[in-house]
């Protein structure tokens, strides 16, 4: 069972932060030095009215990644620091140990960005080839008036995969292709608060799905942590990085548990 479930049901909780604002800074450091914004800016919350390369707000259509986002994959030691320090913190608050993914997933969405409507794209990680013992840890860098990340609870997610009869690949064309299909979610789904001072944890089974920006940007971090103590080794991503979800994988997790490195 995942661990999650032991403090709730539905899969998922939130948990008091005082690390967001930290990331914000380090995230803006990164940006700037990498000349994706200008020097003076701050406002992250309208970052794609100051990217010096406008093309890198659109969308790869078929990943839903955009180019600001593809260059915050490479993060230097200083923010790899402030990232493991994190990870320690969250180990003393959930209170067990726990592998995690080696780098952590800076996202960034604008609005009016070519291939948006990519989104909605409704699916869980487990879709995709993740562990169902592993744990999303979602939080957002800015101030939103709403997060446009829409999420549902395990149980009205096994009912609608239920209704494809837990067919994943028809869901995802589903997903992909048809309007009235994702139509369903407006009942099912609840929106993640846009909160600086929270984070948020769910159940890798859990569908959920960003939505498009429309009117300022959002940077978000996603991290995947495994619980040491429910860990299964097999598992492998199923896009093009063939990710190996396993203590120092492929593009997976770290080579040691959070308490190894304590």
């Amino acid at each position: 069972m995942n661990k999650i479930y032991e403090t709730s049901p539905n899969g998922y909780m939130y948990l008091d932060s005082d690390w967001n604002n930290k990331f914000r800074e380090e995230t803006l450091r990164l940006l700037k030095e990498k000349n994706i914004i200008e020097k003076d800016i701050n406002n992250l919350e309208n970052i794609h009215q100051f990217v010096i390369d406008k093309s890198l707000r659109d969308y790869d259509f078929n990943s839903g990644v955009n180019g600001i986002t593809r260059a915050l994959y490479d993060i230097d030691d200083k923010f790899l620091k402030l990232y493991k320090n994190f990870l320690k913190d969250l180990y003393n608050k959930l209170g067990y140990d726990f592998y995690f993914q080696e780098c952590p997933t800076i996202r960034v969405h604008c609005p009016d960005a070519i291939n948006q409507h990519h989104y909605p794209r409704y699916h869980s990680d487990c879709f995709y080839g993740h562990p169902p013992q592993e744990i999303n840890v979602w939080f957002s860098l800015t101030n939103n008036l709403h997060s446009g990340f829409y999420f549902m609870g395990y149980p009205a997610s096994k009912k609608w995969l239920d209704e494809v009869n837990n067919n994943e690949e028809l869901f995802i064309e589903k997903a992909i292709n048809d309007k009235d299909f994702n139509k369903k979610a407006d009942d099912l789904c609840i929106e993640v608060e846009a909160n600086t001072n929270k984070i948020f944890l769910f159940d890798s089974l859990c569908i959920h799905t960003n939505q498009p920006r429309t009117g300022d940007s959002r940077i978000s971090i996603d991290i995947r942590i495994n619980p040491v103590e429910n860990f299964v080794d097999g598992y492998i991503g199923k896009g093009r990085m063939k990710a190996e979800f396993k203590p120092g994988g492929k593009f997976g997790y770290y080579e040691k548990s959070i308490k190894e490195i304590l």
